[in-house]
């Protein structure tokens, strides 16, 4: 059972509870909630799926450049897609590459999972 709970309930927990509370969130505190933190939730639970799909049980034993690159392309990905930084050469490759904002998410889901990538 222990298996089944780590590879199949935790992930799907996550996607659950994580898209009740952020619409919980944005329905209860409509004026605190923006645009960029309402992403900004979604983009965590998202990270976080894609973490529960590789746990492997135990603790990360060292963080190395991996890591620190992941995050990086994490936030960077963040900053564009919110439009805090503006950059016209990410527009134009998305506008070739992407039909819709979901390939963006199912980056966030990669990265989390390589994250926990062992």
């Amino acid at each position: 059972m222990n298996n089944l709970t780590r590879r199949y309930l935790i992930p799907l927990g996550i996607l659950v509870l994580g898209s009740f509370l952020i619409n919980f969130l944005a329905a209860t505190l409509p004026n605190l909630i923006n645009a960029n933190i309402y992403y900004l939730l979604v983009m965590l639970m998202l990270f976080s799926f894609g973490i529960a799909l590789n746990f492997k049980g135990g603790k990360l034993k060292n963080y190395s450049l991996r890591h620190i690159i992941i995050v990086i392309f994490v936030i960077l990905l963040y900053l564009f897609d919110t439009q805090i930084i503006n950059v016209p050469l990410y527009k134009w490759f998305l506008s070739f590459v992407v039909g819709d904002a979901i390939i963006i998410k199912i980056f966030y889901i990669y990265f989390g999972w390589l994250f926990s990538e062992r």
